[in-house]
């Protein structure tokens, strides 16, 4: 049967505080794992081998999953780091590719595309591609031609780099909620994160965001929904959607450089949110089966 897994993200887990508070890497599993969280995230190379190496015995302990968000810029890079990932002893369940090649070219981007998804399926891991600034998928245009290059990438959805790459207002307009659904119909994986037009991350749970948070879920659930129809009757697979909300400068501080917001706390609330939304999905997506019956 399809279900949804929530993932939060390591990256998510650090600060940088005036007063250089952390939490051990002990800590951040315990919290994970306690709240209910079903894996955790790691972003290569920002968390090196020795980090995702010291992690593994955490992920054991807790019965955690794990997928890598991978910054890599060619055939070699990727194929080295695939070899070290089928070492670990909990390697991820997928990898989300940022390439880090310039979108100039079509052609060539989706040649390099190619090569990458070929080497993560002969080293079996699923490979996808997540838009995402600085990078290949940076212009979302670009992105969308990407994905009818290539008809086999599947693709993870950090929808708030979309909307500040864009600039759209809301309402949203009908010709960026077109755009967006045909990019939704390709997602595999899902980040979350809420955005506006002008910053890449704010927190879901202030008054003044309500409209951004809303667009956000009308997002996720419209991606849920065609997630959900892609699936076979009775498959045994899985929906990821990872609570990522990063330290500064993603998350904004004040003028002694403390954060205006609780990430812990709204990646909790996040995770809420896309349990609620991943029901709303499912009942929306047996209507058929019952009027059937």
């Amino acid at each position: 049967m399809t279900q949804l897994r929530i993932f939060q993200s390591m990256w998510g887990m650090e600060f940088d505080r005036p007063d250089g508070f952390q939490w051990s890497l002990e800590q951040k599993f315990k919290m994970i794992a306690e709240a209910g969280f079903d894996g955790v995230s790691f972003d290569v190379p920002h968390h090196n081998r020795d980090f995702v190496q010291r992690a593994q015995p955490y992920l054991q302990e807790y019965g955690l999953h794990c997928v890598f968000n991978a910054f890599v810029d060619s055939s070699d890079s990727y194929r080295d780091m695939l070899e070290w990932t089928c070492q670990l002893d909990v390697p991820p369940e997928f990898v989300g590719l940022i390439g880090q090649v310039q979108p100039w070219h079509i052609h060539e981007v989706a040649g390099q595309t190619r090569a990458w998804l070929e080497l993560g399926s002969a080293a079996g891991i699923p490979t996808h591609v997540e838009v995402h600034r600085n990078c290949m998928t940076n212009d979302f245009l670009f992105t969308l031609q990407l994905m009818e290059a290539v008809p086999e990438l599947m693709m993870v959805a950090d929808l708030s780099h979309v909307l500040l790459n864009q600039e759209w207002y809301l309402p949203l307009s009908p010709e960026a909620g077109q755009l967006m659904s045909r990019f939704l119909q390709r997602t595999q994986a899902f980040h979350g994160r809420v955005g506006t037009r002008e910053q890449a991350q704010v927190s879901p749970g202030f008054p003044q965001h309500r409209g951004w948070f809303e667009l956000f879920q009308s997002w996720w659930l419209e991606g849920f929904q065609l997630w959900q129809q892609r699936q076979e009757a009775g498959a045994d697979s899985a929906c990821v959607f990872v609570c990522e909300l990063g330290p500064p400068p993603y998350a904004i501080t004040d003028a002694s450089g403390s954060e205006l917001s609780d990430r812990w706390q709204d990646a909790v609330l996040l995770k809420r949110t896309a349990e609620d939304l991943w029901a709303r999905a499912k009942r929306v997506h047996s209507l058929p089966e019952l009027q059937e019956s």
